[in-house]
């Protein structure tokens, strides 16, 4: 059996998306607006022409993490950039080498599909997170903004 597998979120893996996505949101204290749309996040990512994609990591056979890619537009370039949007690795597998191999494999999928590039954000105070980053890509020197309305 190999020992971490990436592939694209399919049909068959409603169940163990959920799960693990309940998960996700539940860490990071996300609230009732972010479950009530698991449905309509779900179809999203079946639909093929919904600029949304993606992939569940497995460990040893088992279900340990997804990843979600939104592509979009950049006026800097006619070929889509990947976001990182979602990357959320059960605890029981972290320090397995899931993300170095995520972020690896996504890398390597937006060369394949044309992307100019792949990015994502992380909390400051993810030390962790943030010492694997560091080794994988160029820190960009950039402060986000945002305004909310709901």
């Amino acid at each position: 059996m190999q020992e971490i597998e990436i592939r694209p979120i399919g049909s068959i893996d409603h169940d163990d998306w959920v799960a693990l996505w309940r998960e996700n949101l539940a860490y990071f204290n996300a609230g009732d607006a972010a479950v009530t749309a698991i449905p309509t996040i779900w179809q999203r990512l079946l639909t093929p022409d919904v600029p949304l994609a993606g992939w569940l990591i497995l460990l040893r056979g088992h279900p340990a993490g997804l990843a979600h890619v939104v592509l979009r537009q950049h006026t800097f370039s006619s070929r889509p950039v990947g976001v990182l949007e979602d990357l959320w690795i059960t605890s029981g597998a972290r320090r397995e080498g899931l993300g170095r191999a995520v972020v690896t494999h996504l890398a390597e999928e937006g060369r394949t599909q044309g992307w100019s590039r792949l990015e994502w954000e992380t909390d400051e105070d993810n030390l962790a997170a943030r010492s694997l980053y560091d080794a994988l890509a160029d820190p960009l020197p950039l402060k986000r903004y945002q305004i909310g309305f709901v």
